[in-house]
């Protein structure tokens, strides 16, 4: 069985990420406010040279 392939980030997606990190909010919190997994909001974070608070 193939693994789905990962949901493509909208700009949209990465602006309210660097928002909400910007405010402070952890990323579990990010995950459920974007409908994301806590992981791929770290990636995406890590990638993008965002800070985020544990």
């Amino acid at each position: 069985m193939k693994t789905p392939k990962p949901k493509q980030w909208a700009e949209q997606e990465v602006r309210r990420l660097v928002t909400l990190a910007r405010q402070g909010i952890g990323v579990s919190k990010i995950a459920a406010e974007l409908g994301r997994h806590a992981g791929s909001v770290r990636r995406m974070a890590r990638a993008k040279g965002i800070l985020l608070k544990k």
